[in-house]
């Protein structure tokens, strides 16, 4: 992940987690953290692979949605799909 997908990654994140979610990892073999409302930690288990699911669940860890990042290409095309619902939609900007 280069300097300006990691921005645009981490408003996605800070968003998130400002609005009381829980954030999951797919990288697509593993789940290298689950449910997590730690800044930090979410983003130092994102960009190790060309392509990931970031999970959001509710404080009661029910899914609500994903989104999927894949990185190498514009910044502004980072989030390549995510789940159609307005709380989801609301958290990519």
């Amino acid at each position: 992940m280069n300097t300006e997908e990691r921005f645009v990654v981490k408003q996605i994140v800070g968003r998130a987690l400002d609005k009381g979610y829980l954030l999951s990892v797919d990288d697509g073999e593993d789940f290298p953290i689950q449910n997590s409302n730690d800044a930090e930690a979410v983003m130092g288990q994102l960009g190790h692979c060309d392509e990931e699911w970031l999970i959001v669940s509710n404080p009661d860890a029910k899914r609500i949605g994903a989104i999927f990042l894949i990185y190498g290409n514009d910044a502004d095309e980072v989030v390549a799909d995510c789940t159609d619902k307005p709380e989801i939609l609301e958290i990519v900007g």
